[in-house]
């Protein structure tokens, strides 16, 4: 947990922090555009159970693409374990696709979730699902209405994303 605060006073000092995936920068436009209806996608759990963007409508759904290794995506878990637990009984699931590679990547995954005491739904992402929603920096992080549809999004670290997110649903509940 100090490691943790220690790195978010770090990235509260710097700004606004992104991890470059392929090369590119954190300004790209994503393809989930603002009042669009998010891209649907299936995904495996690290329970090895599959997973659909579509099966949460109805719901408010928090999507953050992160990687293990990107120090602002691992900054964010306390953010997105403070949302999970402030708004889940009025419809939000926290939904985070992981970028990692390499192998037994469930295993890793899950002593991760258990590590950082994550509390929301981890996934296993793919090209495809990064394609669709154009994923360049990671954190990328959109917030999906009840009708499957995008109403703010995210890129690279945000300071006090717990608080940011919590006027969003607020303005949407």
């Amino acid at each position: 947990m100090k490691k943790v605060l220690l790195v978010l006073f770090l990235l509260a000092l710097i700004g606004p922090v992104a991890c470059s995936r392929n090369g590119a920068g954190t300004r790209e436009r994503h393809s989930a555009q603002l009042g669009g209806v998010a891209p649907d996608f299936v995904l495996k759990g690290v329970d090895g159970k599959e997973v659909a963007l579509s099966h949460f409508r109805g719901k408010m759904v928090l999507l953050e693409f992160w990687a293990t290794w990107c120090p602002p995506c691992r900054a964010t878990v306390p953010e997105l374990t403070a949302i999970q637990e402030k708004y889940s009984g009025k419809g939000l699931v926290v939904l985070a696709i992981s970028l990692d590679e390499g192998a037994d990547l469930p295993a890793k995954l899950s002593f991760f979730s258990k590590e950082f005491k994550i509390n929301y739904r981890l996934l296993i992402g793919n090209e495809e699902t990064e394609r669709a929603y154009n994923v360049r920096s990671i954190p990328m992080t959109f917030l999906i209405d009840r009708q499957g549809k995008v109403v703010a999004s995210y890129v690279g670290y945000v300071d006090n994303l717990a608080a940011v997110v919590s006027e969003q649903m607020d303005k949407t509940i």
